[in-house]
């Protein structure tokens, strides 16, 4: 019974972390966005936007990016034409004060192609603490040249993702078998069903090796004995011969 406790603990504590994404509070976090429009290491990084994520149960969020001016799309045309790219920090601060950072980067000239267009990933932990920040473009570099327009601005996309579902031991049915062995070996009714091979290897094994080891020495002593008398023979034909030289 003591056994079976242990077991029901262990599963239960496997099973809480395998519910990666059935967290047990919902909660609100900020993120302040930041990117680097140059070729320069390391990058400089000014204000981009912020994400407001009202429930980490849901992924609802807000989403406040301004306009793109002129002069940063000029930047980021330049980095699209080196082949560049295009570099994002996402701060994040904890209940305590710190601040945990992400970065993450795509092809300049894809983002430029998708007309801004972007897919920013927020991983949570099984306790709904961000683990990573990740962003991603729908389109690949073409070479596509896209004019600028007074009214461009980042279209952003936020998805919360929380961790898969892990695998949970179906402890009922094993706690189930282990009282029914227990009981039956409490009332003698236990029967061991294996083979007569399975349950005397261990016995039959021994005496197979011995029965062929006996059977090569009994080989190797008969195939002395004829050499003897071969020898034998061969003896008594020569003194034959011997006795015919000296007719």
């Amino acid at each position: 019974m003591l056994f079976v406790k242990f077991f029901l603990l262990g599963a239960g504590l496997l099973g809480c972390y395998g519910l990666g994404s059935d967290l047990e509070y919902d909660g609100k976090v900020n993120i302040q966005l930041e990117h680097s429009l140059d070729n320069f290491e390391p990058p400089s990084y000014f204000h981009r936007g912020d994400i407001l994520i009202k429930s980490l149960h849901s992924g609802a969020y807000s989403i406040d990016e301004g306009s793109v001016n002129h002069e940063n799309y000029v930047k980021l045309k330049n980095l699209a034409r080196d082949n560049g790219n295009y570099k994002m920090k996402a701060t994040i601060k904890t209940s305590d004060g710190k601040a945990n950072y992400f970065n993450t980067f795509v092809k300049a000239c894809s983002l430029l192609e998708s007309h801004l267009t972007n897919v920013i990933s927020v991983n949570l932990d099984d306790s709904g603490n961000v683990i990573a920040v990740t962003m991603a473009v729908p389109k690949i570099c073409t070479g596509t040249d896209v004019e600028y327009n007074s009214n461009i601005k980042f279209n952003t996309t936020v998805e919360v993702k929380h961790m898969e579902l892990g695998p949970v031991p179906d402890t009922a049915i094993y706690i189930q078998k282990l009282e029914r062995d227990r009981e039956a070996k409490e009332r003698g009714e236990v029967k061991d069903n294996r083979s007569f091979l399975a349950k005397y290897w261990m016995y039959i094994v021994p005496v197979v090796i011995f029965m062929l080891l006996q059977s090569a020495t009994n080989l190797e002593s008969g195939g002395g004995s004829g050499g003897g008398g071969g020898g034998s023979g061969g003896g008594n034909g020569g003194g034959g011969g011997g006795a015919v030289s000296q007719r």
